[in-house]
């Protein structure tokens, strides 16, 4: 079961990040607060109506469509945004429909009072976000693209998979009275976007799909078809497919014989064509970085994990000093050595948790990433928000932090190790294969304090599918267990780093993810964690 808030807590959250402005998309968080700003300009929309008003036909639709909002007891509204169909839905609607309907309104002031004076809605990046995010999901998990449409999400089967050769129906796991279909203008809308970022493998997908849907008579409102057409063939030109192109071309042609572009890309891709020959060619999917298969691989095994019996080498209980004497750790060791890596099990509180996830609200940021030039560098593999808790901003955190340095036996105090870093990831939030410990170029700014020695990782959350965190080299897949903690070391006891630690965070297919990263330094802890006889001790 998902993290879940009260009604108070709900309230906090939107009013906190719903009118902040920008990268909704980029936490789960700020979608639930657009839950909330959904509901309560429906709500509005629905009393100025009972007492007298008129409001255009479209929005008093949009205000009664969406009443079921006001009533938990239905649905968890919640779950229109763990989906990631639905936060798409959510985003679309709230850009589109809602800011049309707002538009139309000579005195928006005397529907909505004084949220509309602060409201502000989803911009265009956002639903663009959502977009790539959903085609980050179809590859990671092979996602069956026929069913994403109907608004189920099902893995399907590759041929070169082994355990995770089977379908799962994730869509199960949430409330299906949801209304998650997607329209051929969204598959359009997908192709587009894709296209836009020069993603031409995805863009040949959708709009391939959209060119189908058309061919079947199956939509009501389908886009123009020389649009479809010439997009389409433009992509299959860049991607070589020069037949392909071709034949498409021709048909933009005979719909608009007057449109003096396509009557000379076809003289292009006559001449190219001729040119290939009996080259026979297929779609195939970039490979854009070293062990991305690994990756997906392990993430697909992982993605039901929490909710299924895993074989780790050993489990027992760890009484690392006298603080866990009358309550252990309970520990389920994941991998040995070279790395280390170990679940530790209710390890923070309920209560804890909660704390930590309510005081990152307001600090939140989108998480950034070392870039080539050492500084801070914002990318699309990394979807998710960041705040920091330090020891001095609340006894909670404080806490934990003596928590961590009883079971690790390292010191957590302030120049030996980082504040927290809370985070929680968006709409197929992810973060790509990488090292925690500092190397190469970007040493001479972080190394102050020493290399990082481990990462002691809190999950302040579950999810309901994906989001495991995976060791590619190593063959490792952690599942979300809430309450619990990964615990990896990234640093030998003679100071040389362990490349075998490299890691990711798998995307979220399901539900929303919270953790929090506390990384010990070196510096400070040399009697602590002191080398051995031998290098390799």
């Amino acid at each position: 079961m998902s993290v879940r808030f009260s009604v108070s807590s709900l309230v906090l959250t939107a009013c906190m990040v719903a009118f902040a402005g920008g990268d909704f998309f980029s936490a789960t968080v700020h979608m639930e607060g657009l839950v909330w700003v959904e509901s309560e300009m429906a709500r509005a929309v629905r009393n100025y109506v009972r007492l007298g008003g008129l409001v255009p036909p479209e929005l008093q639709r949009l205000a009664e469509g969406t009443a079921w909002l006001s009533d938990p007891t239905q649905v968890d509204p919640n779950s229109l945004v763990y989906n990631p169909i639905g936060a798409y839905l959510l985003i679309k609607r709230l850009n589109q429909e809602w800011a049309n309907a707002i538009k139309t309104l000579p005195q928006p002031q005397e529907v909505f009072g004084e949220l509309y004076d602060e409201l502000q809605l989803p911009s265009l990046a956002d639903l663009e976000g959502c977009a790539l995010a959903l085609m980050r999901l179809q590859d990671v998990y092979n996602l069956d693209m026929r069913r994403i449409i109907d608004g189920e999400i099902v893995m399907k089967c590759r041929p070169n998979d082994t355990d995770a050769c089977h379908d799962v129906n994730v869509a199960e796991l949430k409330n299906r009275t949801l209304p998650l279909k997607l329209s051929i203008l969204d598959v359009f809308y997908f192709g587009i976007v894709a296209q836009s970022h020069n993603d031409l493998y995805h863009a040949a997908l959708w709009l391939n799909e959209t060119l189908a849907i058309m061919n079947a008579n199956q939509c009501d409102m389908c886009p123009d078809r020389r649009d479809v057409l010439e997009r389409l063939a433009d992509t299959y030109s860049k991607l070589r497919n020069h037949r392909g192109a071709l034949q498409l071309y021709s048909e933009s042609y005979r719909i608009d014989p007057t449109n003096p572009y396509t009557k000379s890309r076809i003289l292009d891709e006559e001449y190219y064509a001729n040119l290939q020959g009996s080259y026979v060619w297929q779609l195939q999917r970039p490979d854009d970085w070293e062990g991305r298969d690994k990756y997906e691989e392990l993430c697909r095994v992982g993605v039901l994990q929490n909710r299924a019996l895993r074989s780790s080498v050993s489990c027992r209980y760890f009484r690392p000093s006298p603080y866990f004497y009358l309550g252990p750790i309970k520990m389920e060791v994941l991998h040995e050595t070279n790395p280390v890596i170990h679940l530790f099990h209710d390890i923070v509180s309920e209560s804890e948790a909660a704390r930590m996830r309510e005081m990152a609200i307001p600090k939140f940021h989108r998480s950034v990433v070392v870039g080539d030039d050492g500084g801070d560098a914002i990318i699309l593999n990394r979807v998710s928000e960041t705040a920091w808790h330090f020891d001095y901003d609340d006894p909670v955190v404080a806490k934990l932090s003596r928590r961590v340095d009883y079971a690790t036996g390292l010191s957590t105090a302030e120049g030996t190790a980082e504040a927290f870093q809370v985070v929680n990831y968006g709409l197929g939030g992810q973060y790509i294969p990488h090292t925690d410990y500092f190397e190469g170029d970007h040493v001479t700014r972080h190394i102050q304090n020493g290399n990082r020695v481990v990462t002691f990782l809190l999950y302040l959350s579950d999810v309901d599918a994906g989001g495991a965190t995976v060791f590619p080299i190593v063959d490792v897949a952690v599942p979300i267990v809430r309450n619990s903690a990964a615990v990896f070391w990234s640093m030998e006891r003679s100071g040389a780093v362990v490349p075998n630690s490299l890691h990711a965070g798998c995307p979220v297919l399901i539900g929303s993810k919270w953790i929090a990263n506390k990384w010990i330094r070196e510096h400070g802890n040399e009697f602590r964690r002191p080398c051995g006889l031998t290098p390799d001790e």
